[in-house]
C-alpha cells in the first residue's frame, strides 16, 4: 500500500513540475488579434492561382470574411454588390473558406459569379492565426494594415457598409 501511495506522489511531483517549467518556458499562445493590432500576415494563392500577399493591399481598407461552406454560402454571396459598389474606392474583400478544398470552393465562387478574392484555408493555418472560433467571422482592416474592427457573427450589409466606409 505505501508503495503505491509513494508512486502517485512521485506522479504528482512531475505532473507539478512539468507545468512550473511550461509555465516559466514563456510558451504562450500569441493573443487574439483585436482592434488596434496589426493584422497577421496572410501570404498565398487564390482559388484561381493569383498570389495574394495581405502586405500588398496597403492603401486599401480589407475586409477579411472568414466562412465554412457548411454554413455561410448564401451570406457570402450577399457581399458581391457591396464590393462592386465599393472596390474603385479602395475596398478589397478577402473571403478566406475555412476546411474545404480549394475545388469546392472555387466551384462555388464560379457559380456564384464572385468578384472578390476567395481563399481556402483547408488546413485552418490561417483561421489559428487570427483565433476564429465560430462562422463567419470579420475583420475590418484599415489602409495601414490595423484591424480596425472583429465581428463574430453575422452582419447585415448595411451594418458593414456603415463599419467600413470611414476607412475608405
Amino acid at each position: 500500500m505505501s508503495y503505491k501511495r509513494d508512486q502517485y506522489g512521485i506522479f504528482a511531483m512531475l505532473c507539478l513540475s512539468c507545468l512550473i517549467f511550461a509555465g516559466l518556458s514563456g510558451c504562450k499562445d500569441a493573443p487574439a488579434p483585436n482592434s488596434g493590432a496589426i493584422a497577421p500576415a496572410i501570404s498565398c494563392n487564390d482559388v484561381t492561382g493569383e498570389y495574394v500577399n495581405l502586405s500588398q493591399l496597403k492603401n486599401r481598407v480589407v475586409v477579411l470574411y472568414f466562412w465554412s461552406s457548411k454554413c455561410c454560402g448564401d451570406k457570402l454571396k450577399q457581399l458581391e454588390p457591396f464590393y462592386v459598389e465599393q472596390k474603385f474606392n479602395g475596398l478589397s474583400i478577402l473571403a478566406i473558406e475555412v476546411g474545404g478544398s480549394k475545388d469546392s470552393v472555387s466551384s462555388f465562387v464560379m457559380n456564384s459569379g464572385l468578384t472578390f478574392t476567395n481563399l481556402t484555408d483547408e488546413y485552418e493555418s490561417l483561421s489559428r492565426s487570427y483565433r476564429v472560433v465560430g462562422f463567419p467571422t470579420i475583420f475590418v482592416i484599415d489602409k495601414n494594415g490595423v484591424i480596425r474592427k472583429k465581428i463574430s457573427g453575422d452582419i447585415k450589409i448595411d451594418q458593414l457598409t456603415r463599419l467600413v466606409t470611414p476607412f475608405l
